[in-house]
């Protein structure tokens, strides 16, 4: 589209954004009908854009051939990046008002790409046109050269964005499997991520360490993997054996993903989750800054997420202020106190878990939980009630 504007101007490349941006999902009906037009407009609009900045400044060139290239060249870098900027700005608008996520989340997630694309693809563009240009009709059959390595560029960067897709799909994949084990613990990962990200940006870290804290939060208890349902699904109370090896699950946690060259830098926060920021927690004593600023992140939104769900041993989940309360009366102890208020100044939509739909439960949670069935005869006089857990946020997060 670029180097049509340089060659044939506005209108010409206008025609060709609007026949050229046809994708396959339109033509088989996947696409509804307003997406296709958006897409199709928010081309046609761009490529005018950049064509009529282009035609501008092209014509302020002197006519001396080699002073005459200069001037194109950088007024084709100019048209350019006003094409680009209108495209990404109308599709940035689009997804965040499908996708809800704020423009200057998807601004910082994407301006490295944009900024490639512009490197990259204009001064290609500029060079394409004066090859169609040469005469004799060289340029006929020179220009369709660069379809070679424009088509393997973008063959690869679809099976990137195939393969980063797979893996993400697979972390989730992961983190569902280990939170199904107990229909108390369903969704408990993915809401420990979705929180944590929330708390980082308002925090206003970076999207690269964003990411980081959002899959280590994914797969925070990826270690539970380990631990024995007897164990892992007690009602009561833990004894000093049974609580020495459910402590083990960040330890296992960080040692399942840290072979993962992709996850290599999660594992430090799955591990140091259950620090303290006074230095009791474990598994390693660390302290204060000495933990990783993601996992004292998820710390907080793993035990707010904790305790306002249902558990075998506390199965009235806490309330909001309940929670909150809890987190504030442990701030500088378990809690990096200077966190803690952000997640209490988080909107309550996204703190509020939204209500369970029992179809949505895996197969192997359809059938009634077999801790609630009676076991034995039943008793002629009441048994004594076991100690109840403690409604501590730090009995919460195990």
């Amino acid at each position: 589209m670029i180097a049509v504007f340089v060659v044939g101007g506005p209108f010409a490349a206008a025609v060709v954004a609007l026949i050229g941006t046809t994708d396959n999902r339109e033509l088989r009906g996947e696409v509804p009908w307003y997406g296709t037009l958006f897409n199709h407009a928010s081309a046609v609009v761009a490529v005018v854009l950049g064509g009529v900045v282009y035609e501008i400044l092209a014509r302020l060139a002197p006519q001396d051939p080699s002073t005459f290239a200069m001037v194109s060249f950088l007024a084709a870098l100019f048209g350019s990046g006003v094409f680009i900027l209108a495209s990404w700005t109308l599709a940035i608008a689009a997804v965040s008002a499908r996708t809800g996520v704020q423009i200057q989340t998807i601004l910082a997630q994407d301006i490295g790409g944009v900024a490639a694309n512009f490197a990259g693809l204009a001064p290609l563009a500029w060079l394409m046109a004066q090859i169609f240009k040469l005469p004799d009709g060289v340029g006929w059959w020179a220009t369709p050269l660069f379809v070679v390595p424009l088509f393997t560029t973008r063959l690869a960067y679809a099976r990137y964005v195939e393969t980063r897709e797979l893996f993400e799909q697979t972390i989730e994949a992961l983190a569902k499997a280990v939170d199904a084990r107990d229909k108390y613990t369903r969704n408990h990962s993915s809401r420990v991520s979705f929180i944590a990200e929330a708390m980082s940006r308002v925090m206003r870290i970076s999207e690269q360490e964003i990411e980081k804290i959002r899959w280590a939060g994914l797969l925070h208890d990826v270690g539970k993997i380990g631990i024995r349902d007897n164990i892992l699904l007690k009602e009561g109370p833990l004894d000093r054996g049974e609580r020495i090896l459910m402590n083990q699950h960040p330890t296992i946690g960080a040692e399942i993903v840290a072979p993962a060259t992709q996850l290599a830098e999660e594992a430090p926060l799955i591990k140091a989750h259950h620090e303290w920021f006074n230095g009791s927690g474990y598994p390693d004593g660390v302290e204060a800054l000495d933990i990783p600023l993601g996992a004292r992140i998820l710390t907080i939104a793993d035990a707010y997420e904790a305790m306002t769900s249902s558990r075998p041993y506390r199965k009235t989940p806490l309330t909001h202020e309940q929670a909150v309360e809890q987190l504030t009366s442990f701030m500088g102890i378990q809690f990096d106190p200077e966190i803690v208020p952000v997640l209490v100044g988080l909107d309550r939509a996204i703190l509020d878990r939204p209500p369970d739909r029992p179809d949505e439960l895996p197969t192997m949670l359809h059938q009634p939980d077999p801790r609630n069935a009676p076991t034995g005869p039943t008793p002629t006089a009441p048994a004594p009630a076991a100690p109840a857990r403690p409604a501590l946020a730090s009995d919460d997060v195990s």
